[in-house]
């Protein structure tokens, strides 16, 4: 047991002092009252009441006995003038509609974390040695007319305190409980996750939450009309503190969450987003009653809903629940209000980017107009933390870094992300198609002007998208031209691989399609689908069950592309294998033919680098005339001629040229035209390795 004379000063003296000065008193109120029940001829006696007597003002401290009544109301009155702030204590008593003995039994479990001394105290009296209270000491005070309004008698006493501990609004609310499966009076009570410091205002919250910064709620338009008859039922409800759930349903919950505290603080409520990974019952009722401390309304963002809305069955206050996309909420003892948070509007997202950095003028079209507010404040902080790292100022540039910094790690399984290198300078196409290219892109960039300005296609889903059908035999330059497309824009390119997507179990190939379609409006990605009449082909009569759920595939296809917010690319070798309903979905259809003999000479200067060394025999124009290949066959061939001429060490001659043609010849199985004028036979010791003649395997 500690030494009255040796025990160090309060620890509220300090910091929590000057937090909760009322919640203090109290505190060693209490202490002085178990000391006075446990009797002067107890141990722990003069410690208790040194305490009790230390923490008393001067004033107070002569006139009466601690441990009477007139001592201790006097003592708890001395600080009413100095103390008029609303305290944490009282928020929650009033929030939970506390008695005083109520009160004190909640500070009586929350002693042990006010001091050592106190902690050993209850050690002491505990039966299983544990530095808590216990059942049996809440009896003993309740016994002797320690906790105000317990009856005189010991018996009725026990029974008031029972029903106050089983039944009463500290256990309906999970603040304090009886624990273990001991014998009722030699249990230990328990106090709810982070409460303690809650009442003593500290910036913590339990269940793993973390709340979001206030200042960044300011900085969210609202984006909810507090006139739409579900947003004011929740104002009401909030206002007047119905213990109701408020639902927001909306595809990013962190952006739903941050409107909805804008509009509750824009209507003098002040409200805490709160992220918590797993919301079962008890972190919701350590969360809320966390909230009713700190005097705020819980706007709760949950990763995991496992008891789904019950979790929040015993919560006493309103609240706001941000749930993840597509779970439903099931059966709850309170009143739900739903409300659906309509997509951010393009005027919401200019005006969110100027707040963000108003240094830069068109950072609103620098990044994709579905970032919701959560998203878009830490991407500007990570573009803004680069650019201050850098010494420079903030570009759009930096944004564009830190968004696919961002989503590098959210890449869905079957999608690959492909950051663009190419331009339009290496792209080989008749001036019809390029203009077509061109045209998409002008969709993209001036939706903000037709759509939202003029209001065409008002309120029709995936209004925004752009659909491109690229078609044509292989290597004429499909995949590069839309990585050309994604370069122009500033996008990545996700490109769906068919070998990871696709999946034997039934449902599972769409569930993978969704999430690419998901990922690529999420990051404002160009989505590629190569080989796409893999996955839209024809549909067909139904013979077996595998045609009935390849058709499902195609008609799930078709819906999503149709209601897509982002640009698609699908590309095929056999446009007549693509289902006709995609053909109306799509606003550009654009054919990739094989190169015309100008071309194929523009193609060969483009992959031959003007650093490199060529021989002068060496005449693209006379490549053209003579080898009929597609762009991508170029390439393949101008580089293996020049390995083999490094191997040579000499420059890129018309020998090197004709065995690296001669190669993509066979490997298509296509006849040879015939060597290059001028071209001699390789060195006798490379015939066997750089001469493979027509073999086709068998």
């Amino acid at each position: 047991m500690p030494d009255a004379a040796l025990s160090p000063p309060f620890s509220v003296f300090g910091h929590r002092a000057a937090t909760a000065p009322r919640l203090h008193r109290r505190v060693m109120e209490l202490a002085g009252r178990i000391g006075e029940t446990l009797g002067a001829n107890h141990d722990a006696y003069g410690f208790l009441t040194a305490l009790a007597t230390r923490a008393m003002p001067e004033a107070t401290q002569h006139e009466q006995p601690a441990g009477t009544q007139e001592g201790r109301e006097a003592w708890l009155d001395a600080g009413v003038e100095e103390d008029t702030q609303d305290q944490p204590v009282d928020r929650l008593a009033r929030g939970l509609g506390l008695t005083s003995a109520e009160i004190d039994v909640l500070l009586l479990v929350g002693l042990a974390n006010e001091h050592e001394g106190l902690s050993s105290v209850l050690r002491d009296l505990h039966p299983a040695r544990v530095p808590a209270a216990t059942t049996g000491l809440a009896a003993a005070l309740a016994e002797s007319g320690a906790l105000p309004g317990a009856p005189a008698d010991p018996v009725a006493a026990r029974i008031w305190l029972r029903r106050l501990l089983q039944g009463g609004p500290l256990a309906a609310s999970g603040a304090v409980y009886p624990q273990g499966d001991s014998p009722f009076w030699d249990r230990t009570l328990g106090l709810a996750e982070g409460l303690w410091d809650a009442l003593h205002a500290a910036p913590l919250w339990p269940a793993d939450a973390r709340r979001t910064d206030p200042a960044l709620i300011g900085v969210a338009p609202p984006g909810l009309r507090a006139e739409d008859p579900a947003v004011a039922a929740v104002l009401r409800a909030v206002g007047r503190g119905v213990p109701a759930t408020a639902s927001l349903r909306s595809k990013d919950p962190a952006d739903a969450a941050l409107r909805m505290a804008a509009l509750l603080t824009a209507t003098g409520r002040e409200p805490a987003v709160l992220d918590v990974p797993v919301l079962d019952r008890p972190a919701a009722r350590a969360v809320a009653l966390a909230a009713l401390a700190h005097g705020v309304t819980p706007v709760l963002v949950a990763h995991e809903l496992p008891d789904g809305a019950a979790a929040l069955d015993d919560v006493p206050a309103p609240a706001v629940l941000a749930p993840p996309p597509g779970v439903v909420l099931g059966p709850t003892r309170r009143t739900l209000l739903t409300v659906d948070v309509p997509p951010s509007t393009r005027a919401a997202h200019r005006e969110l980017w100027r707040r963000l950095t108003p240094e830069l003028s068109d950072a609103a079209d620098t990044v994709p107009y579905t970032l919701g507010s959560a998203a878009a404040q830490e991407l500007a902080r990570n573009a803004t933390a680069a650019a201050q790292v850098r010494g420079e100022p903030l570009r759009p540039a930096d944004l564009r870094s830190a968004l696919g910094a961002r989503d590098a790690d959210r890449t869905p399984h079957g999608v690959v992300r492909l950051r663009p290198t190419a331009g339009w300078d290496g792209l080989v196409l008749p001036p019809d198609r390029v203009a077509q290219l061109h045209e998409a892109v002008t969709q993209v960039r001036q939706q903000h002007v037709v759509l939202d300005r003029w209001g065409f296609l008002h309120g029709r889903p995936g209004r925004r998208g752009v659909r491109l059908l690229f078609c044509g035999p292989p290597g004429t330059g499909k995949t590069l031209a839309a990585e050309v497309l994604a370069g122009e824009m500033g996008r990545d390119l996700l490109i769906v691989d068919l070998s990871q997507i696709v999946s034997k179990w039934i449902g599972e190939t769409e569930k993978n399609l969704g999430e690419a379609f998901d990922a690529a409006e999420r990051g404002d990605a160009v989505l590629l689908f190569d080989e796409a009449d893999a996955l839209f082909g024809r549909r067909t009569e139904v013979s077996d069950a595998r045609d009935r759920y390849a058709n499902l595939e195609t008609a799930y296809l078709l819906s999503r592309l149709a209601c897509f917010d982002g640009l698609a690319v699908l590309a095929t070798n056999l446009r007549q294998n693509i289902d006709q309903a995609f053909a109306r979905r799509l606003e550009f259809i654009v054919p990739f033919d094989l190169p015309n003999e100008d071309e194929r000479g523009a193609l060969w200067r483009r992959h031959i680098p003007s650093g490199a060394p060529l021989d002068s025999r060496v005449d693209p124009d006379q490549l053209a005339a003579l080898y009929p290949l597609s762009g991508a066959l170029i390439r393949n061939a101008a580089v293996a001629a020049a390995y083999l001429a490094a191997d040579a060490d000499t420059a890129i001659g018309p020998e090197h040229l004709a065995v690296a043609v001669r190669r993509e010849y066979a490997k298509a199985g296509r006849a040879y035209p015939g060597d290059l004028p001028g071209a001699t036979e390789p060195e006798p010791h490379r015939v066997n390795v750089h001469t493979v003649k027509e073999s086709p395997c068998p």
